[in-house]
């Protein structure tokens, strides 16, 4: 079932199929045409455009480790190009709920330790009364 023009679609691109087959100071670099590749091949599009979001997503946390999936959002879309006419070009960006970081998610676990410690504290005092 190929992607109408103008439908937005999530896919999650398994990026752990050529971790296995490609050297670990390759793996980044490959992650990243893989992606392009199975948008391509998914979205029966000419043209892959990938937001650097995505990018900098595969390169997180460097070169030898990619992340093993990565969530997508793939929009579809018709454009006029010069000698070719009318070729599919597939956007692809990270959908609203992936554009946290790593950095981020740990920053946001502390804070959320923190208050249930606080929390936690005026009980105990509490009780010791």
């Amino acid at each position: 079932m190929a992607i109408k023009v103008g439908d937005e679609v999530i896919f999650t691109v398994p990026i752990r199929k050529i971790k296995k087959i490609v050297p670990r100071w390759k793996r980044a670099p490959r992650a990243a045409k893989f992606v392009r590749e199975f948008v391509a091949r998914h979205a029966k599009a000419e043209e892959v455009i990938i937001a650097p979001e995505v990018n900098e997503k595969i390169w997180e946390r460097g070169i030898e480790k990619p992340p093993s999936k990565l969530r997508v959002k793939v929009k579809v879309v018709e454009e006029e190009v010069e000698g070719k006419g009318k070729v599919r070009v597939a956007y692809v960006e990270l959908p609203p709920e992936a554009k946290r970081t790593v950095k981020e998610a740990v920053k946001e676990e502390k804070k959320t330790e923190e208050k249930k410690e606080e929390e936690k504290e005026p009980e105990a005092q509490a009780t010791e009364s």
